[in-house]
Order: C-alpha cells, then structure tokens, then sequence
C-alpha cells in the first residue's frame, strides 16, 4: 500500500509479462477507480520496418513466446493476402495442426499452472502454498496429466514447425516440408491419450467450478459486445469470417479479415504502455468488445466436434447465452482445450494430410494485406504494407489483450469495489483482483509492442548515444 487511498499490487502474479493493478480510494475508503496497466515496452513497430517480407514472421514470433505460432500463421497469412497467394488444402491442415498445437500447449498451461491454485485453495490461503506445486504434492496425477498435455502440445509444434517454441516450418506460400506417415501415426496414438487426459481436465474444471460458483459470481462481470472467427455458426481459429454480437446476444456486424480495420480501432493513454481497442462505430465508451473464450463460446453455435459441442452446449444451458460473468473465460478456456485435441485427432485421421504438396510458388508484390486467426487469448489481426521490393513500409498488429484492455480495467474495479468498503479490506482481497487478470490470461508482451503511447522512449546505441526519441 503506497498511501492510505492507494493500494498497488504489482507485479501481478501468474500472467505473461509485466502488469500492475492501482486502486484509488475516495475520502470515505470506497473505490472510486481501479487501473490495471502495463509496465513494459517492446517497439517492435518501429525495429521491424524495412524487413524482406520472407523474414518477417521468423522475426515476429519473437513478439512471445507464449503465443509465437498464432504470430506466425498471422503473419504469412497477411503476406499471402498481398501476394494473392492461395496455398494448397495440405498446407491449410497442416497450419490448422500447429494452431491446434499452440491452443492446447497455452491453455494446458494456464488451466494446471496458472489458474487450477484460484480453484483448488481459499482465497485467503499463504500464497506460499496457493499454487500449482503444492497441488501436485497433494495429487501428484493431477502434474502427471498437466505435463502429459504440454509434451503433446511440444511434439506437434516439433514435428510439424521443426522447433518447440517459435517455429520454422511456415512461410508463404505454405510449408516447408510434408508430414510424414510415421510421425502422423505416432501423433494420432498421443491425440487419443491427449483427448482422454483432457476430458478428465474438463471434467475436474467443472466439478471445481460448480463448487466454488457463488464465489465466482462476485468476481465481477461487464455486458460488453463480443467478437470472434466463426465458420457456419461453429467455432473456428483458422480461417473464418469475423463476428460481432451486442451484448443481447444479436448480432452486430460480420467481416473478412481485409475489413477488420474498418470495423476496430485503436486509443492510447499516457498512463500505460499498452493500447486499447475497441469498435470503431461506436467509439471506445460504448464501443467495448471482448474477444477469447468466452467470446468464441457466445458468437459461435456449436463446435464441429463431439465432445466440446456437448460441453458447449452445457455451458450455454448453465450461464446463458451470451454469458457475462469474468470468471468464465476460465471454463470456456477448457471448452477450446477439448475443441483443439478432438480437432487435433480429426486432422490427424485424414491419410492425406501426409501430401507433398505443402508449398507453392509466390510472386512478391507491394500492396496492404490483412489476416486474422484466433490465438488463444482471442482474436488476432496483422496488417502489413510492403513495398514493390517486398520491405516492410507499415505494420499494425491488433492484440486480443488490446481488445480487452478495456473490459479487464472495468472488471477489477468492479471486483475491488466488491471486496474494499469505507477503508475497510476484506481478506483475500489482493487474490481475487488478480484472480479477476488471470481469467483474461493477458499477453503483455504482445500489448506493449508498439511505442506510440504518448510517453517518450529514448533509443541509443551501445554507447549510451542518443539516436532517436519516439513519442
């Protein structure tokens, strides 16, 4: 506590980068605002202009680490869209494999390690305790099935992106290699396991769910417009048309990626290094969307898998559709694990999958293009202008934790007006309000590449010289 009408927790804890939560207090102790911000910058708008186009999505994973493939698939797509590129169906699958990949490596984490201790322990509970090793000392099966889903993860952006973290494998124009047989075979014995663990994952996320509910409920909620891919009504991270629904459920707009620029817009504000955005026709006070997944559960009608549909279903039946409540974003996250390893199965069962026709030839050319996938934090855009060398003159990335700025500041001072009333602080107070940021699963990182923030930011050389000041 940095004064008496003050409260800063920083840094907050079990989240991807470097954030800070500010309460403000009023005279009578109650809140009268809450701020959560990031304290980092990356630039990379700035150090990337100038690349050759074909280096460009090696360079843009390094963005994250955490959601590297999404930015890759992202980045050829934009390429591609300038290129007017159309790459073959094996390609497609094999991309669609290594997005499913990237979904079930970051959602295993964060359901086991970073969420699964809000779950499992009061809220009041020693945080040297509330966390997921303690849970693996109490059930170790519980470590077991966690790392089990993350070596499934690694094995697919392994074989498939030739590395772990920050693959290889995509460039425009497709792949730059086929699957093999052997390895499709060995793959589709571990999706079977892959699907089994993630069902009792499933099932164990309800059970705690269910058992922990109205607590839950006072975490907070915001009726906001929501906003995902979606593919004939039925979730879709690839490819698809952008959806909009209001905060009724109707439907508010629908788009190709080309568009999505002309649909949301980005606003800075000098007290964070992270931007906001929000839907351009409405402006940024009524104009608030949320994206992720409990976005992609309320645009979409259904998923184009047996289980996760049923699971789908469920949870539209429980919370209503479309469902508000904040902390579902963590019961949803568990819907789009089984999604991804049923759909993972899926790609896997199709014999020809293992094509040699992964790549095809591309005629660089200048122009503006614009691509859209789902990462795992939510919906995804790049936008690229290259000139007729293929050099990068502009580039503008869209971040789903952008999207939701606005709704995760709304939300924690919903949560901190809950739990501080007249100076007094209920316990587990500092808990909760991170559980709040958790169930977004921020990307920092990712929301703070760009510099344009109203606060200036020197660039020197090694020397210390000053080259260059960026406001």
């Amino acid at each position: 506590m940095t004064s008496q009408r003050e409260i800063t927790i920083s840094p907050t804890t079990r989240i991807e980068g470097h954030g800070k939560v500010t309460i403000i207090l009023d005279e009578a102790g109650n809140v009268s605002d809450a701020y959560f911000y990031a304290t980092e910058i990356r630039g990379f708008d700035y150090f990337l202009n100038g690349m050759e186009a074909d280096r460009l999505p090696f360079i843009i994973s390094r963005i994250c680490g955490v959601c590297s493939t999404a930015h890759v698939l992202a980045s050829v797509k934009a390429i591609e869209s300038i290129y007017r590129t159309e790459i073959t169906e094996t390609a497609k699958k094999l991309r669609e494999l290594l997005l499913m990949g990237q979904i079930i490596s970051n959602h295993s984490l964060v359901f086991f390690f970073l969420i699964l201790p809000d779950f499992w322990f009061s809220k009041e509970e020693d945080p040297s305790k509330r966390n997921a090793f303690q849970i693996m000392r109490e059930n170790p099966e519980i470590g077991r099935k966690a790392i089990a889903l993350r070596s499934f993860a690694t094995r697919i952006l392994d074989t498939i992106g030739k590395r772990e973290v920050h693959i290889v494998s995509t460039i425009p124009g497709g792949l730059i290699s086929p699957l093999k047989e052997k390895e499709r075979e060995e793959l589709l014995k571990a999706a079977e396991k892959a699907c089994a663990t993630t069902r009792e994952a499933v099932n164990l996320g309800k059970e705690l769910f269910e058992k922990n509910w109205e607590e839950f409920r006072k975490a907070g909620d915001y009726k906001t417009h929501y906003m995902a891919l979606t593919g004939d009504d039925a979730l879709e991270f690839y490819d698809g048309k952008i959806r909009i629904i209001n905060p009724k459920g109707e439907v508010f707009s629908e788009f190709t990626a080309q568009d999505y620029v002309e649909h949301i817009e980005e606003k800075h504000y000098e007290w964070t290094y992270a931007k906001f955005a929000c839907l351009k026709a409405l402006g940024c006070q009524k104009g608030i969307v949320q994206v992720g997944p409990t976005a992609r559960m309320n645009v979409n009608k259904k998923a184009k898998t047996e289980f996760a549909n049923r699971e789908l279903e469920e949870f539209k039946r429980k919370f209503g559709s479309p469902a508000h409540t904040t902390l579902l974003f963590d019961y949803a996250r568990l819907i789009d694990l089984l999604y991804a390893c049923e759909r993972t199965r899926e790609l896997l069962e199709e014999e020809n999958i293992t094509r040699t026709d992964t790549r095809v030839k591309v005629k660089p050319k200048g122009g503006i293009g614009r691509s859209v996938v789902e990462a795992p934090r939510g919906t995804l855009a790049h936008e690229y202008t290259l000139t007729r060398n293929g050099r990068l003159k502009n580039m503008k990335l869209i971040i789903p934790t952008q999207v939701n700025s606005a709704a995760i500041n709304l939300n924690v001072k919903d949560a901190a007006t809950e739990f501080i009333r007249k100076g007094e602080i209920k316990p587990g107070l500092l808990n909760r309000i991170e559980m709040v940021v958790r169930a977004y699963d921020p990307c920092i990182k990712c929301a703070t590449r760009d510099a344009t923030t109203g606060l200036k930011v020197e660039i020197r050389n090694r020397k210390g010289k000053l080259l260059k000041i960026l406001s």
